[in-house]
């Protein structure tokens, strides 16, 4: 899901932030509505992702928790600053800031639990993801603002390793991760669209 999208008004980007909104609204509807789907993807859990508790996996978990990536963000903002686009600086702030705080919303609306293998010292809400979805519009907003090769292949693995130790840890389900990256995803492409009308 993570590429590189030429910043430009269009109809490509209008029509995928529908898409990932509209993907979004079924993965939610039926987390919320149906059973039958909740009692398949724990079945699916329980035979294909083994629990994997290694201090690899926790170090990725831990470098990219949410509260962690706010800092990222304002570190990403205070350089792009630095170089004199004060505009864009914001535009990673407000981004970032607000799809955490949507992301919260959703997690006490759903208040779907984690799964029981997942061993934590407070219980948390499972969908959407944080971890995944604050990773997603960092990645996304990286791949934008830095056209290097070597440097989106660093970023596309981090998101993967991150993704991965999501469901390695047992900390969600795979749908948790699959609606964080839609979220993320057309999240961030109507804060891009947002932001070049403002701008044009």
């Amino acid at each position: 899901m993570v590429a590189i999208i030429h910043p430009q008004l269009n109809v490509w980007w209008v029509s995928q932030l529908v898409i990932s909104v509209l993907l979004f609204v079924i993965l939610y509807w039926l987390i919320s509505r149906s059973q039958r789907f909740n009692n398949w993807e724990l079945t699916v859990q329980k035979r294909w992702l083994r629990l994997h508790n290694g201090w690899g996996w926790q170090l990725i978990a831990n470098l990219f928790d949410p509260k962690l990536l706010v800092l990222w963000d304002f570190l990403l903002a205070a350089w792009l600053m630095f170089q004199g686009q004060r505009a864009r600086s914001l535009f990673v702030l407000i981004t970032l800031g607000t799809v955490d705080v949507l992301g919260i919303m959703i997690k006490y609306t759903v208040k779907r639990t984690r799964p029981g293998t997942f061993t934590q010292a407070r219980p948390s809400y499972s969908f959407p993801s944080g971890h995944t979805l604050g990773i997603t519009v960092m990645a996304l907003m990286f791949q934008m603002l830095f056209i290097n090769h070597w440097g989106h292949i660093v970023i596309l693995l981090i998101w993967l390793l991150v993704i991965v130790s999501r469901l390695t840890l047992h900390a969600h389900y795979p749908s948790d991760v699959i609606g964080a990256v839609l979220l993320a995803y057309g999240w961030w492409i109507g804060a891009e669209l947002l932001y070049l009308l403002i701008m044009r």
